[in-house]
Formats: structure tokens, C-alpha cells, sequence
């Protein structure tokens, strides 16, 4: 038989599932889509059974038929997201997700009960955000007071279906960090909010080690995996820099996915005061890292792509935007198509096309939305800088690292070589990494990486006064944007 471990990302927009052997090879993937409920405007809502059904979906896809012996199972999901249960463990109502924003009174309410923002993040490393656990389990107390009567306990994404798998509710540090209910420097939950919040010790999931072994599986759904140990994963945003190497101080990994990240490996637990820069607990040992978001990063090449350059293939993006000069012949791009979270919190900030003329073509204004992503990921690798967190060790993942253009643009503007690994498939191959260690599995030799982008010091000298452009067009906007959000709203 064939020993091989599965890893499973729970994420919002499917269940994603890697069946992987002791070498780290992929023997076979199955996903299962999930659907995303907005019952009002900025709200975002998925049923925590759908999420079960789609698993369950995956697990009996990647074991059918297969002469297998499954060492062991892991998931990891989506951050943030509120799923409430009552005293049997059923579902109370649909989950809140991590992109809801219906809780910005009850993040100003939960920071003045906290002493202020900058006492907030000294506790937590966060800001209290819309999109954290903390604020949703208020919102719910002064909305929907009989459903939150019925809460027992609650939990996140991946620990519900851990829950169904094993019948034990427990979280690890990389997710509880990300809720507004715990300390990440000290690693346990906090009394005080919790008193604030009139929620008990007692409906908390119980705190375990990430990579440590939660339980076995007692499903008679999936017959063929009972008894198989289940362990602990990470957040996603945790997980998947595991997947591609990025677990020691100076690890780095930049996604360039619909949205965009930079995240870096620190042993130092310091927040960022100023709420530029989030703080998690890492899935590795002693470990935490920094993470700059933006909002728009191959989204916004997307999006000017359907409007406006739709005959273009990507092939043919990519070479135009290699004839077009640094600076794109004057056109600067901001991306802030959904206003902007690194390092400007800034959600009324939106998309600008700056400095066309008669001269600009099509090309240049392709290469000035790439160069525009690539400023915002650079002002967040600065953010994270700033903190003192090294960046010596960068990897680049996601869809946008398909294009050699775009990742070498990257490694000019951060002045650094930058990887692609060989294996890009996120979460849930950092979850199958977690499995394997558990199952004594050594999974270094997992992670390879396949091109390396030099950087060009000539273009990186290039590029830096262009950078300062975008920066102080910025700062030159910024009350206008707040202009015409009001404007827009009273419009509507």
C-alpha cells in the first residue's frame, strides 16, 4: 500500500484537498465549491454545513479506489470567520465571514472598552478590524440576542470541521491570533475581553500545538478514514507559507492572488503601534510573522483586463508590458480599486490612472498597473521592514507569479532574488507538510524552488523616484477620496 498524507484548505470560495506521499509528491487534488451568501451590502455569510458537505466531498474523492494507507489528515482555513454553535454543536446561523463588514461600531466599541488602539495592539498585535472574530460575537449580542443566547461555544472555519471529524473543538495559535480574543505574545486567551463580551472560558475551543495530533477520525461518513489522526493546522495565510518553505526568521513569501500579501517570518513578537502591520503566530515553533495586505493585486490587472483590454491574452500583456520602460512613460496606477489596508487603513482610497497624454499607449498603461502593484507590495515589504523583521529569503506564489515580468519587476523593487517554488498550491499543501511531521515524516527536502528573479540594480535605481511619484500621489489624494465617498453616498 501507499502511504500518503491529505491536506485540506477550507476556503471561501471551496474545499480544496491535496492527497500527497511521503516524498511530497501530489498524487491527486479534488476541490468542491462553496457558495458565498451577501443578504445585505457588506455583509458575507457561508453555512458551516456546506463546508462539511464539500470535505467530506473531497476526502471521498481523493480515497476512492486507491490502494492507500492515509498516515494522516490536516486541515487549515480561512482566517477570522465566526461560527457559533449551541450546546449540542449544532450551527446556530450562518457563519460571519473574515470579509463582512457590518462591526465597525462594535470594533470602536471593543477598542474604547480595551483603553485605545495603541493598548489594543500591544495586547492582541492587531488593530480590532471588521473582519476579526471579537467584534462579530458583540454584534451578535446587541442583534441577534436570542441566537446569541443559544451560543455554548464557538469556533473558526477549519476547527468546526475538525469538530465533525473527531468530535473535539480545539484551535491553535496561528488562528486564535486572529480573533481579537488572544494574546499573541503570551499565548493565551484574554480575560478581559472576554468579560466585555460576556463570553465564558468555557464556549472557547480548546488551545492546542499547532502540528500536534487533535484526535482520530469517528465519521461514519467516510468509513475508509476512521480512525486516521487529524492534525492541528494553521491559518491559511500561515499554512501556505509553510507549503512553499517560509517557516524561519527571514523567510519571506509575496502572493500576488486577487489580493496581495507579504509575509515574514520573525522570532520577535513585536506589533506594529501604528496598525500598518499585522501580527500572527506562525505555524512553526517560537515563531510569529508580520504580513502587509493589499487589496488589489492581480485583481487589479484583472479588472482592467475585462474593461479594457479584453482581446489581449496574458501572453500578450506580458509582452507589452515588457516594451514599455520603467516608469510607463509617465503613467503612475494606484490600486486601491477597494480602497487600500497597508500601510494607508484607508477604505474610502480607490483606483487612480495618473499622467496619461496623447503619447501613452495600451502597453503603458498594462505596465503601469503592474508597476503599481508591485509600489503597493513594496511600501508593505517597508512597513515590515520597519518593524525590524528581516526579508532575506523571499519566495513569490500566486497567479500573478505566472508572469516572469511581474515577479522580476518584484525582485528590482525589493532589491532581493526572488523564488518561485516548484509546488504552488497554497494552504493545502501546508497543511499536508504539518500531517506529514506529525506522522514522522521529514519534510524539508518538500520544498524546492524552481527560478530565481536577480535583481537589476540599474532598473532598481530606476524605479525608486517613480515609487517616491506613487507615495506623494497618494498623500495628494487622500482627502479627495473621502470627498467623493461622501459624495457617492449621498448619490445613493
Amino acid at each position: 500500500m501507499k502511504e500518503c498524507i491529505i491536506g485540506i484548505d477550507a476556503g471561501t470560495a471551496s474545499v480544496k484537498g491535496l492527497l500527497v506521499d511521503a516524498s511530497g509528491t501530489i498524487v491527486a487534488t479534488a476541490s468542491a465549491p462553496i457558495h458565498l451568501s451577501t443578504p445585505r451590502p457588506g455583509w458575507a455569510e457561508q453555512s458551516p454545513e456546506d463546508w462539511w458537505k464539500a470535505t467530506i466531498q473531497v476526502l471521498d474523492t481523493l480515497t476512492v479506489d486507491r490502494n492507500l494507507e492515509i498516515l494522516a489528515v490536516s486541515i487549515s482555513g480561512q482566517m477570522h470567520s465566526l461560527v457559533p454553535l449551541d450546546a449540542a454543536g449544532d450551527v446556530v446561523r450562518p457563519a460571519i465571514l473574515w470579509c463582512d463588514q457590518r462591526t465597525q461600531h462594535e470594533c470602536d466599541e471593543l477598542t474604547e472598552a480595551c483603553g485605545g488602539e495603541q493598548e489594543v495592539i500591544k495586547v492582541f498585535g492587531n488593530p480590532v478590524l471588521t473582519g476579526f472574530t471579537a467584534p462579530k460575537l458583540l454584534w451578535l449580542r446587541a442583534n441577534e440576542p436570542d441566537n446569541f443566547a443559544r451560543i455554548a461555544r464557538f469556533c473558526l472555519p477549519k476547527d468546526y470541521l475538525v469538530l465533525k471529524l473527531t468530535g473535539r473543538l480545539a484551535i491553535e495559535a496561528s488562528d486564535a491570533s486572529g480573533t481579537s480574543l488572544y494574546r499573541v505574545r503570551e499565548g493565551v486567551w484574554d480575560d478581559h475581553i472576554l468579560d466585555v463580551l460576556t463570553v465564558r472560558r468555557s464556549m472557547l475551543p480548546d488551545l492546542v500545538g499547532v502540528g500536534s495530533v487533535i484526535g482520530a477520525i469517528t465519521c461514519p461518513d467516510l468509513p475508509r478514514l476512521n480512525g486516521v489522526p487529524v492534525v492541528a493546522g494553521g491559518a491559511d495565510n500561515a499554512a501556505s507559507a509553510f507549503g512553499c518553505g517560509v517557516e524561519k526568521p527571514g523567510d519571506t513569501v509575496v502572493s500576488l492572488g486577487t489580493s496581495g500579501t507579504v509575509v515574514a517570518v520573525t522570532a520577535t513578537p513585536n506589533p506594529d503601534l501604528t496598525g500598518r502591520v499585522h501580527l500572527f503566530s506562525h505555524v512553526t515553533k517560537d515563531c510569529y510573522y508580520h504580513m502587509a495586505v493589499i487589496l488589489s493585486a492581480a485583481g487589479a490587472l484583472d479588472w482592467f483586463r475585462q474593461r479594457f483590454a479584453q482581446n489581449l491574452s496574458y501572453g500578450r500583456i506580458e509582452e507589452m508590458v515588457g516594451q514599455s520602460p520603467v516608469g510607463s512613460n509617465g503613467v503612475l496606477f494606484l490600486p486601491y480599486l477597494n480602497g487600500e489596508r497597508t500601510p494607508h487603513r484607508d477604505p474610502d482610497a480607490r483606483g487612480v490612472l495618473y499622467g496619461m497624454s496623447s503619447f501613452n499607449s495600451q502597453g503603458d498603461m498594462l505596465r503601469a498597473v503592474h508597476e503599481g502593484v508591485v509600489f503597493a507590495l513594496r511600501e508593505g515589504a517597508e512597513s515590515i521592514a520597519d518593524m525590524g523583521t528581516p526579508m532575506t529569503n523571499v519566495r513569490v506564489v500566486g497567479g500573478g507569479s505566472r508572469s516572469h515580468v511581474w515577479c522580476q519587476m518584484l525582485a528590482d523593487n525589493l532589491g532581493t532574488p526572488v523564488w518561485s517554488p516548484l509546488v504552488d498550491e497554497g494552504a493545502a499543501y501546508g497543511s499536508a507538510r504539518l500531517a506529514a511531521n506529525a506522522a514522522g515524516i521529514d519534510t524539508t527536502g518538500w520544498v524546492k524552488l524552481v527560478e530565481r528573479y536577480e535583481p537589476d540594480e540599474e532598473k532598481g535605481r530606476l524605479y525608486t523616484p517613480w515609487f517616491t511619484e506613487y507615495k506623494e500621489l497618494y498623500q495628494a489624494l487622500r482627502e479627495r477620496f473621502k470627498t467623493s465617498a461622501r459624495l457617492v453616498e449621498r448619490r445613493s
